[in-house]
């Protein structure tokens, strides 16, 4: 790509995404559906200002990156020891109904590969927690019971996501499917986020000490990407996605992270605080670039807008739906608690797009499946905010 078409690009998709994002917020709805929306008219589907290509990818596969720390900066590993009982059901729950009942949909109703269903299904196993939080941080919900059995069951979701995706992905690569390379990925990948984080937190340490010997400014944020990148790079090396270094670092990064040597080690918060804050711009520049770049990838001429086609999507998205819905009933409690739960499950948002995004670049998931899937995610990135307003309305604030 040319460097003039390369910086208008640019321009086109930083400056549509911010407007369309920061609209679809006013409205009520998430900032990243307005950023798809944004990516749909200045792609090929509509005006036609900006064609997918290979180094806009590279950028937007950075961006994942960035954006998986910034969800692993949000992951409490206590939390996660912590999530038994109902959050436990909920999480699980919410991974198994949609694994099974949306891949046997796919499979039976678009006439999929059993590998490529069972990749939909996944897809729509995601959660996108921060949505959520936000409906129930306006409502002051985010304190309550409820609140807290979403907040367990997200942090399980996430974990479980990442892992299930690295496994996909490799089955992809490998072209095996028997047990033992299962057990063998799983593994790898569950040895690489017990060791990546503590690695990493190791490293700030070790950055911190050393931080009075650079005198050029920028620092804060040199030691954070390069981070990232290293243990992306590590990710990679194991096996997995390279996404799964930015979580990893993400985690170590986090005020909740916790290990053995703690006690013997003074407070980083101070640090580890400032290091975050750095890189908040980043992610505020590169994870829209993402998602404005999955609208630009979707091909709205492959979408089957007859009655037929119309009513098989608004099925599947209806199952979608549905079985995140379920997931918030194997809760215990009052009807309007396992409503607020299910509904708080269903926008998949970020991490579904992820998801699909990732399938498309492996070519598991073909044009037209990857239009739908995004179609459904963004149904749901929609609908599930609307529906949690409507359970939380009759409830009273959580004291604080």
């Amino acid at each position: 790509m040319a460097i003039d078409s390369f910086v208008i690009s640019i321009f086109l998709i930083l400056v549509c995404g911010r407007l369309l994002g920061e609209f679809a917020a006013k409205l009520g709805s998430p900032a990243v559906v307005g950023e798809i929306i944004a990516g749909l008219l200045i792609g090929p589907s509509v005006l036609g200002w900006i064609s997918p290509h290979n180094t806009l990818s590279v950028l937007a596969e950075l961006g994942v990156i960035l954006l998986l720390f910034d969800i692993g900066c949000d992951t409490s590993i206590k939390r996660l020891y912590h999530a038994k009982g109902h959050s436990l059901w909920v999480a699980l729950s919410g991974i198994l109904f949609p694994a099974v009942i949306a891949s046997a949909a796919a499979a039976y109703w678009l006439n999929l590969s059993t590998f490529t269903a069972l990749f939909f299904g996944c897809a729509l196993t995601a959660t996108s927690i921060g949505i959520s939080i936000r409906v129930m941080s306006q409502a002051k919900q985010t304190h309550t019971h409820a609140g807290q059995i979403i907040l367990g069951a997200a942090v399980i979701d996430d974990v479980a996501g990442v892992v299930l995706l690295s496994i996909l992905l490799n089955f992809n690569e490998s072209g095996s499917l028997n047990f033992l390379s299962i057990v063998l990925l799983t593994l790898k990948v569950i040895i690489f986020l017990l060791i990546a984080p503590p690695l990493a937190r190791t490293l700030i340490y070790i950055a911190r000490g050393f931080q009075s010997r650079f005198k050029q400014p920028g620092y804060d944020v040199f030691i954070i990407v390069s981070l990232i990148c290293l243990f992306a790079w590590l990710a990679h090396l194991f096996g997995a996605p390279a996404l799964l270094g930015g979580f990893a670092v993400g985690i170590a990064l986090s005020r909740q992270f916790v290990s053995p040597i703690n006690r013997y080690l003074q407070n980083p918060f101070a640090f580890t605080h400032r290091l975050e804050k750095s890189t908040k711009p980043l992610i505020d520049v590169f994870a829209p670039i993402f998602f404005v770049y999955v609208g630009i990838t979707v091909d709205l001429s492959q979408l089957d807008i007859s009655g037929t086609g119309l009513l098989l999507l608004a099925w599947l998205a209806l199952i979608a739906i549905l079985t995140k819905l379920a997931a918030g009933f194997s809760a215990q409690g009052p009807w309007r608690k396992k409503l607020t739960i299910g509904c708080a499950m269903v926008p998949r948002g970020e991490v579904g797009l992820v998801f699909a995004e990732m399938g498309r670049q492996a070519s598991i998931i073909p044009p037209k499946l990857f239009t739908e899937l995004v179609m459904i995610i963004v149904i749901t990135t929609i609908a599930g905010p609307l529906m949690l307003k409507g359970s939380l309305k009759e409830q009273k604030p959580a004291k604080q």
